[in-house]
């Protein structure tokens, strides 16, 4: 350097000086701008989370056992009682659910002569007796006077009356009275069916009917 001349008014000098700077920042500096621009990484899910993302397998479906179908006993209830009919009443019931189911006792009703805490089994009859009137044996094997059936038997065609014809479900005393008048024009009646020959005896009458009468001798 010439004596005299100042050093920093030398433009070369000044360019290379800062070159030489420029460098060393970067030298120092760079790792740091790298690291600035790193992308980030994802951070892993966690077992917790990829359990709780996991869809769940379907569990084996339980099997429902299908619950049996209640018994049901059909059973004729006739005699001093508000509506006598037929009536569907559940397996267990007795002589009193049947009475209940047909409107309970009428006042001149013998209810004495009638077990109502007896057991009813599916087509019986259960016949109340009006005051007055016979009673009738409470075992249906036992025997009964001649012409009365016995509580569960069956009303003969043959022999029955107009009043015991009206026991019948659905059987007024007009239908009644036809019964016995074709039997007294036609002859005795040959089976069950040919009831459904008496006027005002339709297919929905005869069916309720048809199993609680007998053309027996």
């Amino acid at each position: 350097m010439s004596e005299g001349v100042i050093w920093w008014r030398r433009p070369r000098l000044l360019a290379a000086v800062a070159c030489v700077m420029i460098g060393l920042a970067i030298m120092v500096g760079g790792p740091a701008l790298r690291g600035a621009v790193t992308p980030t990484v994802p951070t892993p899910v966690n077992d917790l989370g990829s359990a709780f993302l996991d869809v769940p397998e379907d569990p084996t479906p339980s099997v429902v056992s299908e619950s049996p179908a209640p018994v049901e006993l059909i059973v004729y209830v006739s005699g001093a009682v508000a509506v006598p009919d037929v009536y569907r009443l559940p397996e267990g019931a007795r002589v009193k659910d049947a009475v209940l189911a047909a409107g309970g006792l009428r006042g001149d009703a013998a209810s004495e002569n009638v077990n109502l805490a007896a057991p009813l089994s599916d087509a019986q009859h259960v016949h109340v007796p009006h005051i007055g009137e016979a009673a009738l044996p409470a075992d249906p094997s036992a025997s009964a006077p001649a012409g009365q059936p016995t509580s569960g038997g069956l009303i003969n065609l043959n022999q029955a009356n107009t009043t015991d014809l009206e026991e019948l479900p659905g059987v007024g005393q007009a239908i009644a009275a036809r019964i016995v008048a074709y039997r007294t024009q036609q002859g005795s009646f040959q089976s069950v069916e040919d009831l459904q020959n008496v006027t005002g005896i339709g297919a929905k009458l005869f069916a309720k009917i048809s199993p609680l009468v007998t053309v027996g001798p």
